[in-house]
């Protein structure tokens, strides 16, 4: 056999056939391009939230730097920081904190950042520049703004900076000003390196020794890449002749910053999981409708290739120009789908991501999306066209002629003798080709499921369970520093004029606080062994575990989730009962195992008034806990606690410990409620550590407005946050959900629809020969009208079906485990949005099929019969 050099030939041949056949063109590349957005979409949003984590990760933590040295000297930092691993270095040193009513819900740190240090810090100037004297200074816009400063180079600044050690005012000219990012719960400014060495010469160069680390130096890392960032910075101190060790002497103290995802593979799992299955899903639903296409294409072309195969063209050469066609129409629906599927992820991506801790969106430019997502589009296009293909390419001349789209082992089983009914020969035309039928329902059903597995999750959203997380009464009033997880007892209590102030609101309906001592120290006696957070502890009878004790008003006593035993408020008031407080889980399952003390058991309260040390004490060794002396003896009891009152109470009962009733810091090893008549036994002086109220139902924005006014202009330290609040990012988060996966879904559902079209233009210009010698005996065009329209409510039929039992399989299974894994979603199944779709779905799939004979059947019965030979 000859080698014959006809590949331009070929070529040729395909790009005339390519150019004949427009209208197909159009469905193929309309395909492409919808799959390709698909593909892009789900890339560009998949990246964009893991840099959008990231992002919003290392504004949490403060920066964009790998690890950072801290409490370093100036001569430590000059040794590490010429470490080979260290791409880049920056250096800040830290040197008070600003005292100002004004900042107390966003505190100020006063700093020195080189270049480096404040880039690696997200401070970028909007105007200005960095301090250079010592009277000058940097400030966001957040702190200028709550000073009433206008952002302006020149200002003159007063600040109240504590040096530790003193406080002293300060005036300084701002020499530049930056953003602030709202994400960041304490501000920074930024001094002059001239300014640390007139206000803090010498401090911070020896922190273990002095314990003073102001002045001290913080050294931010960033390596070549975040991959094993904790082996980086050990080897960094390490091969600089220091140690990591708790007690050694020339101990350098480091942290890796936690926000880098790539860092840890466990954290992308779930996102490797979901692209995967969104990939498959995609490419699936893209195989459907490119196949189906390709398939018409072959069909109506199939005596063309029959007649290419009698003058000699193989089944390669014509594989190759299927091929080469699917290639022209990649050239065109590729690039489109990618220029919309990322302009649809960067529209969608702010949205997904506003709920995200951190709020802001980073969209990601990495070509790895466009590159993914037109070599998934590509081989779901290759795929695609591979079965018709090889049909073609398989076809003789003579099966050409016959070859009319029917399964092979389809045969008519039923005779009848009073004809067929128009309903009848509907149903049995969908088995002619069993498999064009099945896809075409599969995809139909696809985009109904998905459709109803985004509204029944978002039907799932359970607003109770999300609001009553953070907050369980209308309003929670407190110092701003309690919502910065940093209340303290002295001067952080809420005052009594805010609390007066709401008292007289006209919907007031009752209020509590809840109380902290002041000045003393509660420790519960007990004997045995505790585990907290995986540090095992021994106790005996001579000394205390760390207790936290909470005093509540009778409103709050009352409102207390009693999870275990009872509470008999006026039994409860005598003094002589408590309630141990428990954690729940995400899911609101106590944590009974973390009780130290059971229902009626006696618990004795004991005031700490000394903690003295053995003089003898020389070293301890914190892995075993035995202490020495110098001799090397082992001191029985290295440190003696000393205690004063004691009193001993009954366990009435446990409670659930929440937002609204601790101070949110959770570092005692046991939680007791007690009568406030009773904490003030031990001291006169307690703090109101918060307030709760509630109002008149159906009037809450009255006081939501109060108090909106009272701490923007009457008093700044207090904050507050409502029930209302939380309900509306509730809602804002659901209908993100809503927005976004209908919007794909709709994608789907427009896959699907055309997927349909497709099939009944198969099935319609495979039987043309058929339907012309069905109007030559005498079928009239209304009733073959009416066959087609039956077929395609079988198809709707079918497609609902099929829809609602996957649907409902799906949502008892994998739907009803995803509620159970989120804390915040409770099951809840809704099939209306399927009901409403399949009723829209029955009247397309009527009108479809009439609109496809009409295109593709125009010519006389006569004409219809000379070209069907």
């Amino acid at each position: 056999m000859f080698k014959v050099q006809n590949t331009k030939a070929i070529r040729n041949l395909a790009k005339r056939n390519y150019e004949s056949n427009k209208k197909r063109n159009q469905i193929a590349i309309m395909a492409i391009i919808l799959t390709t957005i698909l593909f892009t979409t789900l890339f560009t949003l998949g990246a964009g939230i893991i840099k959008s984590m990231e992002y919003n990760n290392m504004r949490m933590a403060g920066g964009s730097a790998h690890a950072s040295l801290k409490y370093l000297s100036e001569e430590e930092y000059q040794k590490l920081s010429g470490h080979p691993l260290i791409e880049k270095i920056g250096k800040s040193i830290f040197v008070g904190q600003v005292e100002d009513i004004a900042l107390s819900k966003r505190p100020v740190e006063i700093d020195y950042c080189d270049k480096v240090s404040a880039e690696l810090g997200f401070i970028e100037l909007k105007e200005g520049t960095f301090p250079r004297d010592k009277d000058q200074i940097v400030l966001d816009d957040l702190t200028l703004k709550r000073l009433g400063i206008t952002p302006k180079v020149g200002e003159k600044v007063s600040l109240s900076i504590d040096f530790n050690d003193r406080i002293e005012t300060v005036d300084f000219t701002l020499s530049g000003w930056y953003e602030g990012d709202p994400a960041f719960t304490v501000g920074i400014g930024l001094v002059s390196e001239s300014f640390v060495k007139a206000y803090l010469p010498g401090r911070g160069q020896a922190v273990k020794k002095d314990n003073d680390i102001n002045g001290s130096i913080r050294a931010d890392l960033y390596f070549k890449n975040s991959r094993n960032i904790e082996g980086n910075v050990q080897k960094v101190i390490t091969d600089s002749g220091y140690s990591m060790e708790e007690d050694a002497d020339n101990r350098i103290y480091y942290g890796v910053n936690w926000s880098y995802m790539s860092a840890s593979l466990d954290h992308n799992i779930g996102s490797i999981v979901a692209v995967v299955l969104g990939i498959v899903l995609i490419m699936l639903t893209g195989y459907l409708i490119i196949y189906n296409t390709f398939q018409i294409s072959v069909i109506k072309e199939i005596r063309f290739y029959g007649l290419l195969k009698t003058i000699g063209t193989t089944g390669r050469q014509i594989k190759s120009m299927i091929k080469q066609e699917a290639f022209r129409m990649c050239l065109w629906g590729i690039p489109l789908g990618l220029i919309l599927g990322f302009g649809m992820g960067a529209l969608f991506l702010p949205l997904l991501t506003a709920h995200m801790q951190g709020g802001k969106s980073s969209l990601s430019f990495s070509p790895m999306i466009f590159i993914g997502s037109a070599v998934f589009a590509m081989i779901t296009v290759l795929l695609s066209c591979n079965k018709p293909a090889k049909v073609a390419a398989k076809i003789t001349p003579v099966e050409a002629v016959k070859w009319s789209g029917v399964d092979q082992n389809y045969t008519q089983k039923q005779k009848r003798t009073n004809g067929s009914k128009l309903y009848q020969m509907a149903l049995a035309n969908l088995s002619r080709n069993r498999k064009r039928t099945i896809i075409a329902i599969i995809s139909m059903s696809l985009s109904l499921v998905l459709m109803n597995a985004v509204f029944c999750l978002a039907n799932s959203f359970d607003m109770n369970k999300f609001v009553s997380k953070f907050i369980d009464c209308d309003f929670q009033v407190a110092h701003a520093s309690y919502f910065n997880n940093d209340y303290r007892q002295e001067q952080k209590e809420v005052d009594d004029e805010l609390v007066a102030a709401l008292v007289a609101q006209p919907t007031f309906a009752g209020g509590g606080g809840v109380y902290t001592p002041m000045g003393i120290e509660i420790r519960a006696e007990y004997e045995g062994e505790v585990n907290f957070y995986g540090q095992h502890m021994h106790f005996d009878k001579t000394q205390g575990i760390y207790t936290g004790i909470y005093a509540m008003d009778d409103f709050n006593l009352e409102g207390l989730d009693i999870v275990k035993g009872e509470l008999d408020i006026e039994k409860f008031k005598s003094g002589n009962y408590l309630l141990l407080g428990l954690m729940d889980d995400d899911y609101g399952n106590i944590l009974y195992d973390e009780a130290l003390y059971d229902i009626g058991d006696k618990v004795k309260l004991k005031v700490l008034e000394d903690i003295l040390t053995d003089p003898n004490l020389n070293d301890f060794d914190k892995d075993t806990g035995i202490a020495y002396d110098q001799q090397g003896k082992v001191i029985e009891r290295p440190i003696t606690e000393v205690y004063g009152r004691e009193k001993e109470y009954e366990i009435m009962g446990f409670y659930r410990m929440t937002y609204t009733n601790t101070s949110r810091t959770y570092a005692d090893l046991v939680t007791f409620a007690m009568p406030v008549e009773e904490l003030k036994t031990y001291t006169p002086q307690i703090s109101r550590m918060t307030y709760l109220c509630e109002s008149i139902e159906g009037e809450e924005a009255q006081i939501e407005l109060f108090l909106k006014n009272y701490t923007e202009a009457v008093n700044q330290t207090m904050n507050y946050c409502s029930r209302e609040s939380y309900k509306q990012d509730f809602f804002e988060f659901r209908n993100v959900l809503v927005l976004v996966g209908g919007a794909l879904c709709l994608i789907i559902g427009l896959i699907g629809l055309l997927n349909f079209i497709n099939a009944m233009s198969t099935s319609i210009i495979a039987r043309q020969k058929e339907f012309a010698m069905l109007k030559s005996i005498g079928m009239t065009k209304k009733q073959l009208l009416s066959m087609l329209t039956f077929e395609g409510i079988y198809y709707a039929i079918y497609t609902s079906v099929a829809s609602l039992i996957i649907t409902l399989l799906i949502s008892y299974t994998a739907l009803k485990n995803l509620t159970k894994a989120i804390w915040f979603l409770s099951f809840e199944l809704t099939v209306a949005p399927l009901l409403i779709a399949c009723t829209l779905l029955f009247i397309l799939t009527a009108l479809i099929p009439g609109w496809s004979y009409h295109t593709n059947n125009k010519n006389a019965i006569v004409e219809e019969l000379k070209d069907s030979e």
